[in-house]
């Protein structure tokens, strides 16, 4: 426990003076939050189902904040690191696979938990704009999509021999999540084919999940049919990441 506590301090340590980490993790979700808010924020008025309808695009920044910080972080600078040989020699520690591996997804939960604090006080503060839902329903979900994004970007670094290939691998399913997921763009505007096929897509299930939460203020069990695929999801995905995973 004492070698697991350590590494994990040492990556969170690791991750602080990652640029690119910091990047992905922090300052995209705020960014996204201000342009998305300022330019397709609205006027704030109550709709019919009287609540704030920019809750939505503070549910979207929420599932991209996610996104993000399991996918980019972990794929970008994981690859770089496997790729420079720091893990091969942790293979002559005491550490297992699995220890990493939890170690990696702690140190991302942490880091996702930072940037969805960022974006509440951003929309909060600035637009007052305050998302409500039950906390745990939320603290829940959280958990499962950082392990789900997570394990997606522990498969990408461990599958693409170079940095560069996990980097590119990293973005285009970020973007065709980003994009048919609902978070930026409504789903109503899709065609019934496209509505069908966002959702072999994990963050689409999310989007949903947090929207019932977020702006129609429902139960978690308001939608079974994406909490169960969801948590389906992040099984198949976490054993991939755990089966996959290598020292170098």
């Amino acid at each position: 426990m004492r070698l697991f506590i350590s590494f994990f301090v040492a990556q969170c340590v690791l991750a602080s003076r990652s640029r690119i980490a910091l990047f992905w993790s922090f300052v995209y979700p705020v960014a996204m939050l201000l342009l998305m808010l300022s330019v397709f924020g609205g006027s704030g008025k109550s709709d019919a189902t009287g609540s704030d309808p920019r809750l939505i695009t503070v549910t979207g920044v929420y599932v991209l904040t996610m996104m993000s910080g399991g996918i980019f972080a972990l794929a970008t600078v994981l690859s770089a690191d496997l790729h420079s040989g720091i893990y091969k020699r942790l293979k002559l520690t005491d550490l297992q696979p699995a220890q990493v591996l939890a170690a990696l997804i702690l140190r991302q939960f942490v880091t996702v938990i930072l940037g969805m604090a960022l974006v509440y006080a951003g929309s909060t503060l600035l637009f007052s704009v305050t998302p409500h839902g039950n906390f745990f329903a939320i603290a829940f979900l959280t958990v499962v999509a950082t392990v789900l994004f997570c394990s997606i970007g522990l498969i990408i670094a461990n599958l693409c021999a170079h940095p560069p290939t996990a980097t590119a691998t990293a973005n285009a399913i970020f973007l065709v999540m980003l994009f048919l997921s609902g978070s930026t763009f409504p789903k109503a505007f899709f065609p019934g084919w496209l509505i069908n096929a966002a959702q072999v897509l994990p963050a689409s299930h999310l989007f949903d999940l947090l929207e019932a939460q977020l702006y129609y203020n429902e139960g978690l069990t308001s939608n079974m049919p994406s909490l169960v695929v969801l948590l389906a999801m992040c099984l198949v995905l976490f054993v991939i990441a755990v089966k996959t995973f290598k020292w170098k």
